[in-house]
């Protein structure tokens, strides 16, 4: 009987010592991950903090495989302080796995309530997102679940973060007024301060549609390459900087599902539609709003309903 004990302790050790290496490797994993995501977290923007825990009050409805998420982008500089700069509806239905994106004009002259008729962008600087969920849903009929709001110095971070090497872009034309840069055309890495001015640029006979039509294709290839360029190692970092520099009320879980889906099922695309849509407004002028678009609204409403359900059964 000692001799039988004796074998086994030493045909044990080994995999005592194989149980000790992989907790050490586990061990320093988790404290490398922990430092990464507390000096990411705070490294963020203070000023942001004060736009986080906004009211917004719908729902998503749990049966529904589709939803729409109101994403917004603002700047805390400028003579447009507490403006949204940039306006869209993120559009994903798990069934056909395929993101849309809805880009809507800031100058479109609508109907805030309780505000009267005002540029789009104005309804968050009177009520917050809350107010701009209410506005877009009454003048174009489309029900948001939820929302994300993002910092632009933030996203500068977390793009220099997720893409050290930059992100690719193939720009038309040569770009400076008023981004404190030059952007030369041609297909180029763009570090996150470049590829903020380049999506910005609104100075060219496009004007600010030019500049939407630049967003979509940011996101287009931000989500190419998400999916081949970001590496584990770059995780931790990065969910602190998106923690820190973003509001939503998107729960974890479905943040967690949708990630999985793109990773191992990668979208071919995105569709894009910009509202309004050609011959659907008229450029005019107005006291207290400047320059707007008004709207059609029946024809711009009938755009978005077909455009987002064009892949339903």
């Amino acid at each position: 009987m000692p001799r039988l004990k004796r074998k086994k302790s030493r045909k044990l050790k080994p995999i005592a010592k194989i149980l000790i290496v992989v907790l050490l490797v586990i061990l320093g994993c988790l404290t490398f991950y922990y430092v990464q995501y507390y000096q990411a977290l705070h490294s963020v923007n203070a000023d942001f903090t004060s736009a986080k825990g906004e009211d917004f009050k719908s729902t998503k409805d749990p049966k529904l495989d589709d939803f729409n998420v109101l994403l917004v982008g603002s700047d805390s500089r400028g003579s447009d302080q507490g403006r949204s700069d940039s306006i869209l509806l993120l559009h994903y239905d798990s069934k056909a796995k395929k993101p849309k994106v809805v880009s809507f004009m800031r100058d479109s002259y609508v109907e805030i309530p309780n505000r009267g008729k005002q540029k789009l962008n104005a309804a968050y600087s009177y009520g917050g997102i809350e107010l701009l969920r209410e506005t877009i849903q009454q003048n174009f009929d489309i029900k948001m679940d939820y929302y994300l709001m993002t910092d632009f110095s933030g996203f500068a971070k977390i793009i220099d973060t997720a893409f050290p090497d930059g992100v690719t872009i193939t720009a038309g034309k040569e770009m400076s007024k008023n981004i404190g840069m030059t952007i030369y055309p041609g297909k180029q890495q763009m570090d996150g301060k470049t590829l903020l001015a380049y999506s910005r640029f609104r100075y060219d006979a496009q004007s600010d549609f030019g500049r939407v039509k630049r967003q979509q294709q940011v996101v287009q290839s931000v989500m190419k390459q998400s999916v081949s360029d970001i590496s584990i190692t770059k995780i931790p970092s990065l969910l602190g900087l998106v923690q820190g520099n973003i509001s939503t009320n998107i729960p974890t879980k479905l943040l967690v599902n949708m990630g999985q889906e793109m990773y191992f099922h990668p979208p071919t695309g995105l569709d894009s539609l910009t509202v309004p849509t050609n011959g659907s407004y008229e450029d005019k002028t107005y006291p207290g709003a400047g320059a707007v678009l008004e709207l059609d609204l029946d024809k711009n409403q009938a755009a978005i309903k077909k455009f987002l359900n064009d892949d339903k059964s």
